[in-house]
């Protein structure tokens, strides 16, 4: 089994930058130097994949216009001052469920599509019986500081996004802030859709966190790791 195992890694070790000289394709999903495929499942190497859209909103475009959603870039504004907002695009829709348009750095929408995609619709059929027409939210831009203290808070740069419930394909709306501590099936498909986010983002605040968490999901891409 030893000898097995150190020719496979050799094996690896030469194979994979073959590949990247052109001798022959190297699976995307599987490769941690390409640009994921959002529409296709995350597997371990995802998030290091997801840090090449973080980094270049050139290459996060390319990636959405691969799963059909079009990106326009906003001009960018405040740069120099306390909110300077760059890469950000009109969101409006992600996989199926539409949103009320809102600028946000073009690296959490691509995030909001593989949430939106991989977790919360099948979440939704699983448990729900149907799925998401439309996902509420709070917004992302908003140049102010973190509440509590004189930080800059991660909506100064459109680094966040708020989430305050869904729309059913039939009409019916699941709110965070009525129906997260409710004992019915709407509380356990926003408990899953919260650790979903707690996976794609680097921080994750929800009713557990405090009160002023009560009623929306934060999600925001900050140096702050942390899933509450």
């Amino acid at each position: 089994m030893r000898r097995f195992a150190l020719v496979f890694v050799l094996a690896l070790l030469f194979a994979y930058p073959a590949s990247r000289l052109g001798v022959f394709d190297w699976p995307r999903a599987y490769d941690p130097l390409a640009l994921p495929d959002l529409a296709h499942k995350p597997n371990f190497l995802t998030p290091l994949q997801m840090k090449l859209v973080d980094a270049n909103p050139v290459d996060c475009a390319l990636v959405l216009n691969r799963v059909n959603v079009s990106v326009v870039f906003k001009a960018d504004k405040g740069t120099g001052g306390n909110c300077p907002v760059v890469g950000a695009i009109a969101l409006a829709h992600l996989w199926k469920a539409r949103l009320q348009a809102e600028d946000t750095r073009c690296a959490i929408a691509a995030r909001l599509y593989l949430w939106e995609r991989h977790v919360v619709q099948p979440a939704a059929v699983r448990i729900l019986g149907e799925p998401i027409a439309e996902i509420l939210h709070f917004g992302s831009f908003s140049c102010r500081t973190m509440r509590g203290n004189s930080n800059m808070s991660e909506h100064a740069t459109a680094n966040a996004f708020d989430i305050s419930g869904f729309r059913l394909q039939s009409g019916r709306l699941i709110s965070v802030k009525k129906q997260w501590n409710a004992a019915s099936q709407d509380s356990v498909f926003l408990h899953t859709v919260r650790q979903g986010l707690c996976e794609n983002f680097n921080l994750t605040l929800s009713p557990d966190y405090n009160a002023d968490h009560a009623d929306h999901f934060h999600v925001d891409m900050g140096w702050i790791r942390d899933c509450r």
